[in-house]
């Protein structure tokens, strides 16, 4: 795990992000927790008093069990990166794979961007969800 150059205190508040690298695919990164609190730095509970940045191997962070479990698993899938957050923020996004075409400033492949998604509801058909960036498009099948 990656740390933000010495300025991660206890009390700050950060993003967990996962860069996965596979042999199938084009690496992508993946936001998977999102404003979480930082407990320690190292052996420290209380931020340097002169707020000068530490340099800390291990960081602590306040997480629900199934959040650490996601952390874990994330871990083992590729390079976990922490992103630390301005103080005022607490939003949360709808986190989107990024992948490389990203960076160049191309469109998202469709496989990252869409999805659909099949329901049926009441035996009345099917319902698709079409979903590409920011548009929705929904049809029914009978």
């Amino acid at each position: 795990m990656v740390g933000v150059a010495g300025f991660l205190f206890p009390g700050s508040h950060v993003d967990v992000l996962v860069t996965f690298h596979s042999d199938r695919a084009t690496p992508a990164t993946q936001i998977v927790l999102q404003d979480v609190e930082v407990l320690t730095t190292g052996q420290n509970f209380e931020p340097d008093p002169q707020g000068k940045a530490q340099s800390a191997n291990v960081v602590t962070l306040l997480l629900s069990p199934q959040d650490a479990q996601k952390v874990v698993l994330a871990a083992s899938q590729g390079s976990v990166q922490f992103v630390l957050r301005n103080g005022a923020d607490r939003g949360r996004v709808n986190p989107v794979p990024v992948g490389i075409a990203a960076l160049s400033g191309e469109r998202t492949p469709p496989a990252v961007a869409g999805r659909a998604t099949a329901k049926l509801s009441n035996n009345e058909g099917y319902v698709v969800e079409t979903i590409i960036g920011d548009k929705h498009s929904t049809a029914r099948f009978e």
